[in-house]
């Protein structure tokens, strides 16, 4: 298996939070229904969708939405600056995965995380996206990337997100040069 990386796509994300209740189903974490006052499935979440907007280009309303998760950096700063030495990658395919056994709950890795991606379980202990190695080893996609009606999310190797990248970018650049 190769090295994998995550795209997602903040153009096309409708905040439909899918992949929120998905990476709670495979975790096995409670995942509450969504109440008319609560905006986000409580318990923990390992992935997190921001809004950006309303706002106006123009004469038109734009909003979008972006999901974070771990990113899974090829340099993790999360690594470097943990004491119990509890983060590490998996060396077969890049993924930074956790051994909550040896996690002290420091949060070292939250301060450093450029994407505030850490959470923590109430144990205090360091809760991680695993990009669900379990279901990439065996051929299938993530969970999150599977359940997206958007697809918004690409989990990929890193040649496949640099060229969906670019991409997207021509794309942007066309439509900014339309309108």
């Amino acid at each position: 298996m190769t090295r994998k990386s995550v795209y997602r796509d903040m153009d096309t994300c409708i905040n439909c939070k899918a992949c929120i209740i998905a990476c709670k189903v495979k975790q096995m974490s409670p995942a509450y229904t969504v109440s008319r006052v609560e905006a986000e499935p409580r318990s923990l979440n390992l992935i997190q969708v921001y809004q950006y907007g309303p706002e106006m280009h123009g004469d038109r309303v734009h909003q979008s939405f972006v999901s974070i998760a771990c990113m899974h950096c090829d340099d993790a700063p999360c690594i470097r600056v943990c004491p119990a030495s509890s983060i590490y990658k998996d060396t077969e395919t890049g993924i930074t995965l956790v051994d909550k056994e040896l996690c002290i709950g420091c949060k070292g890795c939250l301060w450093v995380c450029p994407y505030g991606a850490p959470s923590f379980s109430e144990d205090g202990k360091l809760a991680l996206c695993d990009l669900c190695i379990d279901r990439l080893k065996e051929g299938k996609k993530t969970a999150c990337e599977q359940t997206c009606q958007a697809s918004a999310i690409f989990i990929g190797t890193p040649a496949e997100i640099s060229e969906l990248q670019a991409r997207k970018a021509a794309e942007r650049i066309f439509k900014s040069a339309v309108y």
